[in-house]
């Protein structure tokens, strides 16, 4: 991924066109999916992988608040926030911080499968919601 500033804002804005072509025509087009590869590289089918593997839930709190929840390779589960390239995994720590990469996968997970319509959905109370906000690292 580039590490260019503006980068993150071109992922969003390609992820309004995931949403408007997987919703009219149930796939995406080459061009979207060449240019999410070009901004995203590998990242991109890591985060496919996740999706494909049904490892990405949005977290609903009672009153609607929501949280992203994307189960890693060892069955670790990582909080992504939403509108944010905040995650709580390594790659975060020593990648995106560092700035060699815009976002993780399991972000880029998470964003793709809200668009798609391809997340499961977990309803929690306030409270349990607010206790996985606390512990965020």
């Amino acid at each position: 991924m580039s590490n260019c500033p503006n980068t993150v804002a071109v992922v969003q804005g390609l992820i309004s066109v995931v949403w408007q072509e997987y919703h009219s025509k149930g796939q995406l087009s080459e061009g979207v999916l060449n240019s999410l590869y070009c901004i995203c590289g590998n990242t991109l089918m890591k985060a496919f992988k996740l999706i494909d593997s049904q490892k990405v839930t949005k977290v609903i709190s009672t009153s609607g608040r929501y949280i992203f929840q994307v189960t890693g390779r060892l069955d670790t589960p990582y909080y992504c926030l939403p509108y944010s390239v905040f995650c709580q995994c390594p790659a975060f720590k020593y990648q995106v911080i560092m700035k060699k990469e815009t976002m993780c996968k399991h972000v880029l997970a998470a964003w793709l499968s809200s668009a798609m319509g391809v997340i499961t959905k977990k309803k929690v109370s306030d409270e349990h919601l607010k206790d996985i906000l606390e512990n965020f690292d």
